[in-house]
Parts: structure tokens; sequence; C-alpha cells
């Protein structure tokens, strides 16, 4: 079972990804995010171990620390900023239990398990079960929801199953929210607001974030978002959205310490891979720790460090928003 940080640990790694977020990486808005994923001085001796092999060009990196498990990429919406029910070629399905168990068995060293990638988590049939199996064996579990599953049922179930935090996509203010996602924002609000009441009511430890894509189509909303949703979440953050634009430097994602399975056991190593181009790996195989430092993820590391490419890197690029910080530089 992994130890739970102490106050004045937790405190400690705060001030670490404080600094680091405003004086190393230049991005103060990210300072939550890395207190989110860093809360301890082991995540963050983990994290700095793999900057370090990412800064000196290693084609070996330091540590596995998370991982993005796909528990499915099918969704009930038809977002037009997402590929699942647009444009995505490759099969619908839902991950194996015991697939996830055993990746949680063979990986006590995850400091978190993102279930999620593309596709609404909440509509795997056993994702209670999965969470709270992650949660007994002391690994943090995190998800990115559309909120459409917000049942008085699956509520109770989401603040009983282990699970440490659920994000909840909004895009912008009403209107664009609804011209990108076909779903009432009012409904939305009226939901998440009922799982914060009970949450608080239960004294359970849940936490609750919103997180909003910024393009062209939704930055004019950002004020509103801000103003609507603060004090209301946990967290609240923007995030560019992902466009076409030629990359100039390697990837910090090849390096950060987290892989990405989806649902049939294909590993990746970035969750813009939405048709799983740049497989290096199996799971269902091999140990997600023999793949993070295997021949394929030293080859690409290499390639990234010289400037090679892959065409799906090549032209990755992020929308440009002042106030916004971009993720992958």
């Amino acid at each position: 079972m992994r130890r739970e940080p102490g106050s004045i640990e937790r405190k400690l790694a705060g001030l670490i990804a404080s600094v680091g977020a405003r004086y190393y990486l230049g991005k103060p808005d990210v300072r939550e995010l890395l207190e989110v994923k860093f809360p301890s001085l082991q995540a963050v001796g983990s994290a700095l171990r793999n900057e370090l092999a990412f800064r000196t060009g290693r084609e070996i990196s330091g540590v596995l620390s998370s991982v993005n498990l796909e528990l499915t990429n099918h969704c009930n919406l038809n977002c037009t900023i997402c590929p699942v029910n647009t444009t995505m070629r490759r099969a619908k399905g839902y991950m194996d239990p015991a697939l996830f168990r055993r990746i949680i068995d063979e990986n006590p060293q995850l400091d978190f398990v993102l279930a999620f990638q593309w596709g609404e988590p909440l509509l795997h049939p056993q994702f209670f079960e999965l969470t709270r199996y992650a949660a007994d064996h002391g690994v943090r579990t995190m998800i990115t929801s559309n909120g459409t599953h917000l049942s008085p049922e699956n509520r109770a179930q989401l603040l009983a199953c282990g699970l440490d935090r659920i994000t909840f996509s909004v895009d912008g203010d009403h209107a664009t929210h609804m011209a990108i996602r076909s779903y009432d924002l009012d409904v939305l609000r009226r939901d998440i607001l009922a799982l914060v009441e009970e949450r608080d009511a239960a004294g359970a430890a849940l936490r609750i974030d919103i997180s909003m894509v910024v393009d062209q189509a939704t930055e004019g909303a950002l004020d509103t978002y801000f103003a609507e949703w603060k004090g209301i979440a946990d967290r609240v953050q923007a995030i560019p959205r992902i466009v076409a634009e030629r990359r100039s430097a390697p990837c910090r994602e090849l390096w950060r310490g987290t892989l990405v399975v989806l649902w049939d056991g294909r590993v990746t190593t970035c969750c813009v891979d939405s048709e799983g181009l740049l497989t290096v790996g199996d799971a269902t195989a091999r140990p997600l720790t023999e793949i993070w430092n295997g021949e394929a993820m030293r080859a690409l590391r290499g390639a990234h460090t010289r400037g090679d490419f892959p065409a799906l890197c090549a032209m990755c690029g992020e929308y440009e928003h002042p106030t916004v910080s971009k993720r992958f530089r």
C-alpha cells in the first residue's frame, strides 16, 4: 500500500510545485495541476528524475509514475472537438477488467491512474468496481467525464468508490457548450451542484474539478466560465486545443512518466494519439515497466531528440492564448 503524505510533506511538495510552475516552467497557471499530480516528496522526486532525463535527451527515462487507462472509447455525445464519434477509425470496446487489475497489481509504484483516455469512463459496466480495486491497492484514481451520467445512484457510488478526483468537461458558456456538445449546460451544472452538496454533506474525500478546452470558438467565454465555476469546483482550469502546427522541439510527454493503455491493451505514448499510431507495446503481453524503457520508447525518444519527429508529432501544436499555458512544450 502507498503511504499517504502528511500535511507537512504536502505543504513542501506544494511549495516545490509552486516554485517550479512559476520560475522553472514559466507557467504559474499550472501550479494547482502540479500539486494534484505530485502531492508527496516521492512523487516530486520521480518527476525531477524524469525531467532530468528529458533535459539531457536520454533515451532511457526515470520512473513510470502514472498511466492513462482507457476504460472505453464509447461515448454518448458527438462533440465537435473530439474524434470519438466523428473521425475515429479504430474499433470501439471496453477494457477487460482483468487487464485493469493486472496493471494495478504489477505497478505498485504508480502515483495515480487516470481511468480515462477517449470516451466516457462511466459507460464501462464495471467502472465503480475497478475504481474501488485501485483505491484498495493504494493507487489514486482520477477520471474526466462529460457529466451526463450523474443520476442520484451514480452520484452516491462516485462518493463511495474511492475515486480521488473527477474532472467535468465544460466548453465555455451556455451557448458554446451547447454548440459543441449538444448538451444543456444548465442540466450539467445542476447535477454537479448536487454532487458537490452530497459530497460535502457526507464528508467524502472526492475532489471535483472543471476543465475547458480553449480555441477560437470558446476563448470569448473564458471570463464567464471562470466566474461561473469559481467557488463551486475545487479546481477550475483551461487548456488549449490541439491544433495542426509544426513542431520544433522534443515533446516532454515521452519522458514525463506516463503511458497510455488503450482499451484493447495497446500502449501508446500520448493522450493526443487517438488512433494508437504511436503504439510502443502491448500491455496484455508485457509489463508496462518493460515497455516504458523498451526498444520502441527509446527509439521514439531518440527520434525526438534528433528532431526526426513521426508524422503525428511533427504537426502537433496547441492553440495560442495569452492566459492559457501550453501543455506539451
